[in-house]
């Protein structure tokens, strides 16, 4: 799987802040921070999983009691080539120019529930790089995954967190929605068992 990280900590990156409110007429319908440790009954007030079975299973298990981190946000999105949209890099997907016209994919901004993580720059930056080493190691075709690491305020207190993208794309959108799918499911199991160290 094509798999890179960075870093955005310039004064104009994005920060990940809990809890969030979308603003007023930003055509987001209100959508705000979502607590999703507090049971699976909650994830129907998340738009873009009601649509989308790969990205509820993956918020689900991302916020379940045994997991190492849980989600502040996400997002998900397609595009296509014949909407405007730029095609895919083949090289950055790892596939046929054919394959690229077309695409899915999401974010979800991932904090460590460990507090002295959310604290530690060097300590996260160091899992970061175990975990993109897993995954460039899973085989995916016409997919690829970015890990960001960002400033977050949770609840006021300043510390560290990251956002997962995953993106799949294909020659028509079913297929761009399944490299995604598979993509997403595939990424999981490094994002969840490579231990923040």
């Amino acid at each position: 799987m094509e798999a890179d990280w960075s870093v955005a900590l310039e004064a104009d990156d994005p920060v990940i802040a809990v809890p969030w409110a979308a603003p007023e007429g930003d055509g987001r319908g209100g959508c705000r921070f979502v607590d999703l440790r507090l049971g699976a009954h909650v994830i129907e007030e998340i738009e873009e999983a009601r649509a989308r079975p790969a990205l509820r299973s993956a918020l689900l298990l991302l916020n379940g009691a045994t997991s190492p981190l849980w989600s502040a946000k996400c997002d998900a999105w397609t595009s296509s080539a014949d909407e405007g949209a730029e095609p895919f890099d083949p090289y950055e997907m790892d596939a046929t120019p054919g394959e690229t016209a077309f695409g899915s994919g999401c974010y979800i901004d991932l904090l460590p529930r460990e507090p002295l993580l959310l604290s530690s720059f060097e300590g996260q930056e160091r899992w970061l790089r175990a975990v993109t080493e897993a995954l460039r190691n899973i085989p995916a075709r016409a997919a690829r995954v970015e890990l960001v690491l960002r400033r977050a305020e949770v609840e006021g207190v300043p510390g560290f967190g990251l956002t997962w993208f995953v993106e799949g794309c294909g020659l028509s959108a079913h297929h761009a929605e399944k490299r995604w799918s598979e993509a997403l499911n595939l990424a999981l199991p490094a994002i969840m068992e490579v231990r923040p160290l």
